[in-house]
């Protein structure tokens, strides 16, 4: 059948090719171009399919590749931003420290210690860089602690709610004054007088009087206060105005 097939189509086509075609060949003309769409198909078919192939392998490779360029633009945006933010906090610590006449050290944090009895914070500067014991430790935003030790290459800071730490405040509205304690998450006014003029909301700034601290530093604002008539003094609590949770960079000051 398939050989019958062959030599018809091969006298058709030799027909047509010389011009000469009956009423009787045009049937098997038709039935000739139906026989060669049914052989050719599949061979039309794998062709269709290789090149589908190959196309959705190329379509793959450039998602792929897209994928990792998009996995490299989101890389050097978040540095991008991350370098952004460092120069403009940096640059807050450099307007900060051209407000009063203080000499100053910029530092890196590199560690953090919040342990249930105590808050501090490792300084890349130590030492060799004027970084001594007991000098005052701020940020663009006020008051973090002050050194508590320091080595050549590092030092340690003791923040303002570390319990062992003590600042003398002032509140800025009517300058009455006390000693700011460190309790962990906040801070306590200490030596209040029961009749001094302490308002939720006032600002506690730096008196200067315990030798360590500049006078007039931002350090905390009050959230709470409470009197008792059983004792002499106020309860007042007392929030950082520094989040010491988010600190990069600090500015010990020196002589």
């Amino acid at each position: 059948m398939l050989g019958l097939f062959l030599v018809l189509f091969w006298l058709v086509t030799y027909q047509v090719k010389s011009g000469r075609l009956t009423f009787m060949e045009k049937p098997v003309l038709a039935v000739s171009a139906a026989f060669e769409r049914i052989v050719t198909a599949p061979f039309r078919f794998a062709d269709s399919a290789i090149n589908g192939y190959v196309f959705l392998v190329r379509a793959a490779r450039e998602n792929e590749r897209l994928k990792q360029e998009m996995d490299r633009l989101r890389l050097e945006n978040s540095i991008a931003g991350e370098l952004l933010g460092e120069n403009e906090r940096l640059r807050d610590l450099l307007g900060f420290k051209k407000l009063p006449p203080l000499s100053s050290v910029a530092a890196q944090i590199i560690a953090k210690d919040a342990s249930p009895s105590s808050r501090t914070i490792t300084l890349d500067k130590g030492s060799g860089d004027g970084v001594v014991k007991d000098r005052a430790v701020i940020s663009a935003g006020g008051v973090i602690g002050k050194v508590q030790a320091s080595l050549p290459g590092s030092a340690k800071v003791i923040l303002l709610t570390d319990p062992g730490s003590t600042i003398a405040v002032r509140v800025q509205r009517n300058r009455e004054e006390g000693l700011l304690e460190g309790k962990l998450e906040r801070c306590a006014l200490k030596y209040v007088s029961y009749y001094a003029d302490i308002q939720e909301g006032d600002l506690l700034v730096t008196s200067g009087l315990d030798g360590i601290f500049p006078k007039g530093l931002p350090v905390a604002t009050v959230v709470s206060v409470s009197k008792h008539e059983a004792t002499a003094f106020q309860t007042v609590l007392a929030r950082p105005v520094v989040r010491l949770s988010r600190l990069e960079e600090a500015l010990v000051l020196v002589p």
